[in-house]
């Protein structure tokens, strides 16, 4: 029992620190894309606030499904290029996230023993290795689920930033591709995928 609320918890903290530096690092570059073109405005709410990025039906799904996704900053974004560059600005934190804790564990940094079980370890050791393990499943995971055209999603912003009417195409369809995501979370395609890929990679 007492293993398994310890998995739970670091597994709750590591989609915690995924929802909040993917959401963050975008709300940062938009802000100096703001700042570069002398446009910059003023928000309601913080974008330091990272507690609104935490999204609880993500952090649901990464305890049972491995897939996370934020709550996304609500910018107002006119301009194709900008919604180009944020899209692009998620896959890649997401990418150094999960290369990161690839490295990590093919390298035994920080003592991490790799996709292991963990019996006889010491806690400190054990806290960090399993805090790497999820950084790394549920970084794939949510790289993954961002390939889907959700329309607040990486690639929705990406296909926003190439073809408004492509755009407007998604939103007109977003309800059959919620219907697919949610199909493919129910299935754990997200979830066996991430780890196939994880085991080929260690």
């Amino acid at each position: 029992m007492e293993e398994i609320l310890l998995e739970t918890a670091i597994c709750v903290v590591a989609a915690s620190l995924l929802m909040v530096v993917h959401e963050l690092s975008k709300a940062l570059a938009y802000m100096a894309i703001q700042r570069r073109e002398g446009t910059c405005r003023k928000f309601a709410h913080s974008i330091w606030a990272v507690y609104r990025y935490l999204d609880p039906v993500g952090m649901l799904l990464s305890v049972t499904s491995s897939v996370t996704f934020s709550r996304p900053f609500m910018f107002r974004i006119q301009k194709k290029r900008t919604n180009l560059i944020l899209g692009i600005t998620g896959f890649l934190v997401l990418l150094l996230c999960f290369g990161g804790s690839i490295f990590a564990l093919r390298c035994h940094v920080f003592g991490v023993q790799g996709m292991i079980t963990l019996s006889g370890q010491g806690l400190g050791i054990k806290c960090v290795t399993l805090l790497i393990q999820y950084l790394a499943i549920l970084s794939l995971g949510m790289l993954i689920a961002n390939l889907f055209p959700i329309s607040t999603f990486d690639m929705g912003l990406v296909i926003a930033g190439i073809s408004s009417q492509k755009y407007l195409n998604i939103i007109k369809m977003d309800g059959v591709i919620k219907i697919i995501f949610i199909l493919a979370v129910l299935l754990n395609l997200i979830h066996y995928g991430s780890y196939r890929v994880i085991h080929l990679l260690l």
